[in-house]
């Protein structure tokens, strides 16, 4: 059982869900859903989760946010309630800078800020170099340029093409949401979250098999399979190099860095060095930070988003 102070965070993300508004925003690969918070002229702010996650990672967060600004979290492609693309959109993790683009037009905003956390991360890393006249500030939570480690470019497409075409994975069905929940919590990118977090999530992000008498998580299965390529080290820091307005990169203290090669470490501080506009900040707690320690992570946010430019 959760104990008492995650069972209150839990009963005010009730709140903010109460107090939320469903979007569903139309791009060309049909719909892409999300949750609305604040007042509707209020400075925007987009919310992109990490993989296989979805926007109700971000309800602890905004239940911890001044409600002065207009928070719009996604459920990015593929993810809880959005339409899923074709397989073959997945291919390149460039894609998703298209995908933002599309948000972003079909909610006819001028320029706002992203915030992103894990995938969501790399994506808004990506997307605020690609179209730095479209965004405000940047804020990366836990979340890393990829790069192929030291394989070769040939070893990873491989391994991505025959995943692809034995069809590797598959949706596994679970007995119950709380057997899903525990499993989850017990994988590498969410050691340390407790599954308390990972159920709620699940709400959005799971659905009954019928005729199985079980569940399974929601997601567009060719999520599962690598990228055919991945960005080198010069790529992704000509990305950085790009960024031009305010970027804001906060580490979970048990997050990526404490479960990934020290490589990942490494590329990471090279990244940061490459442009001053860069700022690293840590917090306690696990890669999903931003729900365990949402309080802390919403005061660092809150006062970035309010300097002036």
């Amino acid at each position: 059982m959760a104990s008492s102070s995650i069972r209150q965070v839990l009963a005010a993300c009730r709140t903010t869900l109460n107090s939320s508004k469903e979007i569903s925003l139309d791009v060309p690969w049909g719909k892409v859903k999300g949750i609305e918070v604040g007042p509707k002229d209020g400075t925007p702010v987009l919310m992109i989760h990490g993989w296989l996650d979805n926007c109700y990672s971000f309800v602890p967060l905004l239940s911890a946010l001044p409600p002065t600004r207009r928070y719009i979290a996604l459920d990015l492609p593929g993810h809880g309630h959005s339409s899923h693309k074709p397989e073959t959109a997945y291919n390149l993790v460039l894609n998703w800078v298209v995908d933002m683009e599309a948000i972003r037009r079909s909610l006819n905003l001028d320029h706002f800020s992203l915030i992103g956390h894990s995938l969501g991360g790399i994506i808004t890393s990506l997307y605020s170099a690609t179209y730095p006249d479209k965004i405000d500030r940047s804020v990366v939570m836990d979340g890393i340029m990829p790069f192929n480690e030291g394989k070769s470019v040939t070893e990873v497409l491989r391994k991505a093409s025959d995943d692809r075409l034995n069809d590797a994975y598959s949706h596994k069905v679970y007995p119950s949401a709380e057997l899903l929940a525990q499993v989850k919590a017990n994988s590498t990118w969410y050691q340390g979250l407790d599954p308390a977090y990972c159920q709620f999530m699940g709400e959005r992000g799971s659905e009954v098999v019928d005729g199985a008498g079980g569940v399974r998580q929601l997601y567009s299965p060719a999520l599962r399979y690598g990228s055919l390529t991945y960005l080198t080290l010069q790529q992704s820091m000509e990305f950085m190099k790009s960024l031009r307005k305010p970027y804001l990169l906060i580490l979970g203290t048990k997050g990526i860095k404490s479960f990934t090669p020290p490589a990942v470490t490494e590329f990471k501080n090279v990244l940061v060095a490459s442009n001053p506009i860069i700022r690293e900040e840590t917090l306690p707690g696990p890669h999903h930070f931003h729900m365990s320690n949402a309080t802390e992570t919403a005061a660092m946010i809150d006062s970035f988003l309010s300097e002036d430019a």
